[in-house]
């Protein structure tokens, strides 16, 4: 009779435990499951948040192409031969302020004719054109300026990741390519050396 009740307190204490085994198990594939859900929805809403934080950079690049208000700060030149050059973006530039529109190059520690190791074309743009309406492919911008030193043609290309891509051509054939961030006038940070005219 105490074997009997012994075995029945033991059968019911394994019950027990076995129940709470199941439902421990049970609520661990429950919250896996809710897990997983979780982070399905968490790509999702910042797959959302990417998509509205580029048409919104997209809005206010097509802004600042329209007004003429935005520099290409250039981290990197290539010349005509290819070669890349990694440079500082203060003083290499593409400045575009309305009617006015600045090319700068320089090198640091070297003089140079504009007083940053390079040269400052200052010049008033002429056939400005803007190309935005496909927002699956970058701004195209091209303008003419003319400066002291002749024409320069310019041609720009603005990324919704915020980068820019600015070739610029002489009437004498010779053409440098910038690359770098494109920025409002308020938030550049250049420094305009002086013209060599």
């Amino acid at each position: 009779m105490l074997s009997d009740t012994h075995d029945y307190i033991l059968n019911k204490e394994t019950m027990k435990n076995t129940i709470i085994i199941i439902l421990i198990s049970l609520f661990g594939l429950s919250l896996n499951a809710q897990e997983n859900k979780t982070k399905r929805e968490l790509r999702a809403e910042k797959k959302q948040k990417a998509t509205v934080k580029r048409d919104s950079l997209r809005l206010v690049q097509e802004e600042w192409a329209e007004k003429q208000t935005f520099v290409l700060e250039a981290q990197q030149v290539y010349n005509k031969m290819g070669e890349m050059f990694s440079l500082t973006s203060s003083i290499n530039f593409v400045y575009i302020n309305g009617e006015k529109a600045i090319i700068q190059l320089g090198f640091n520690g070297i003089v140079g004719w504009n007083g940053v190791g390079g040269i400052t074309i200052k010049g008033r743009i002429s056939k400005y054109t803007v190309e935005k309406d496909n927002k699956n492919i970058p701004i195209y911008i091209s303008l003419t300026i003319q400066g002291s030193e002749g024409f320069n043609d310019i041609k720009i290309w603005i990324s919704t990741s915020g980068r820019g891509e600015a070739q610029v051509m002489d009437n004498r054939g010779n053409r440098i390519k910038f690359i770098g961030d494109i920025v409002s006038l308020e938030d550049t940070r250049v420094y305009i050396g002086t013209e060599r005219f």
